[in-house]
């Protein structure tokens, strides 16, 4: 995926770069992705070799210069500074107070703010000054940018801007070799990666340099679940890849499981939800496969039958939503999960409560190919054509709340892109409706 996808980058972004590493090369490529007008700033100082990257700049001294500037039509990619220093090799950041005016310029004209909110000296790492970031309060995005050629590197000042700081912060020995370990301490510290960042900002680290660095998927994962304690994804590229759409190689963030479970069976009799299977209830088999494959959080919405479904997974790591209206259709159960999930999930894959043979594998691949897709839906397809489960990138939640009746979420096909899963096995995926059905499963040895 490019920069712009994996940075969910959209005309009210107002995203701040920090740390190091490319945060200078992320700005300008980010920029060139944008299907827009965009405008960019910085609040620290920017080398004056970086000004012809932009298609315009303009200086940016007191009120009268915006004024200015904007009497003008903003095309491409525009970059808003302060005058250059005393030593003309570079240029000054805007003050808070002219760079609030930019923001609201940029509120009325609905365009992407970027802004780059410290400096590092071209070194891979850093630790941040006292002032350090410089990030605006209103700041709504901020990426934490990592240097992987650090990586291996003596924790010295030739590798690490403010090295000893740095060590303090992640607990290292000066000129000891600069391990992933080392990097999560220092981006989970508060005064380190997490400094200064607004409270209601989404926040990602970006490791960059991947192509000069590369890391096995299995240790991206690993520190990924690690860091996503304190951010909200977790983006692995390289940001001067030329291509633009191999510039991010992965994006982790949390992907939650949403069990439909709320119906009343009334076609088949008796609740589904609760019919044995291998000795167990149809909806704890769909409960672990969802904990055993990731998603997380796992929410289960229940309506009719409600108690005797919570008593069936009260030992498992789950959250009940209960859906009182469950009898006005399908909507209102995906409406009630949406409504339980975290703020910032990066998708929900909806499962159902009659397919309690639904394979963890599958769950597996579509959040394999969602890491490394910027895709709005992705849907096993079989010889007989969509399947469930269907997993939904958040860019698709809103829409999903505004369906009614008994719509669901395939509603939404003819306005986003489908990612289509080839699945052969349509057996694995077979809604459980009937009592031919049920029978069906019994002697099922897939």
């Amino acid at each position: 995926m490019n920069l712009c996808e994996a940075l969910r980058i959209h005309p009210r972004s107002r995203l701040a770069l920090v740390g190091s590493g490319g945060k200078t090369t992320i700005l300008f490529n980010l920029a060139r992705e944008t299907a827009r007008p965009v405008i960019l700033s910085t609040t620290t100082h920017l080398s004056t070799d970086e000004l012809a990257q932009a298609d315009r700049h303009s200086v940016i001294e007191d009120e009268e210069d915006i004024e200015r500037a904007f009497s003008r039509p903003v095309e491409g990619v525009w970059l808003l500074t302060g005058a250059k220093t005393d030593t003309g090799n570079r240029v000054r950041g805007l003050a808070d107070d002219l760079l609030a005016l930019v923001k609201q310029r940029c509120d009325e004209l609905n365009l992407p703010l970027l802004i780059e909110a410290d400096g590092s000296r071209r070194r891979p790492l850093k630790a941040p000054g006292e002032h350090e970031p410089a990030i605006p309060a209103w700041v709504n995005q901020v990426s934490v940018v990592v240097g992987l050629t650090g990586l291996g590197k003596r924790l010295d000042e030739e590798t690490v801007f403010r090295s000893e700081r740095f060590a303090a912060l992640c607990a290292a020995e000066k000129g000891a070799p600069i391990t992933l370990d080392k990097l999560a301490d220092y981006l989970l510290s508060s005064e380190g990666g997490l400094k200064n960042i607004p409270p209601d900002a989404a926040c990602t680290v970006f490791f960059n340099q991947l192509d000069a660095q590369p890391l096995s998927v299995d240790i991206q994962q690993t520190y990924a679940r690690r860091l996503l304690v304190g951010y909200d994804q977790v983006a692995w590229g390289a940001a001067a890849n030329a291509l633009q759409q191999q510039r991010v190689a992965a994006r982790d963030e949390p992907v939650a499981g949403i069990i439909l479970a709320a119906g009343g069976s009334s076609r088949f009799g008796r609740p589904k939800q609760l019919l044995e299977w291998r000795g167990q209830p149809f909806i704890r088999h769909v409960v672990l496969r969802c904990l055993n494959s990731g998603l997380q959080p796992v929410i289960v919405v229940v309506g009719e039958k409600a108690a005797e479904i919570r008593t069936a997974i009260a030992d498992l790591a789950v959250q009940i939503a209960h859906n009182s209206e469950w009898s006005q259709g399908l909507s209102r159960s995906i409406r009630t999960g949406l409504a339980a999930l975290p703020s910032r999930v990066g998708g929900a894959l909806f499962l159902m409560s009659d397919v309690p043979q639904v394979p963890s594998a599958l769950i597996e691949r579509l959040m394999v190919v969602k890491r490394r897709a910027a895709v709005a839906i992705l849907a096993p397809r079989t010889e007989e054509g969509y399947a469930n489960p269907v997993l939904f990138d958040r860019v698709c939640f809103d829409d999903l709340m505004r369906l009614s009746g008994d719509r669901g979420g395939k509603a939404l096909f003819q306005r986003y892109t489908v990612k289509d899963i080839p699945w052969a096995n349509v057996q694995q995926l077979r809604d459980i409706d009937t009592p031919a059905d049920y029978a069906w499963l019994q002697g099922w040895e897939g």
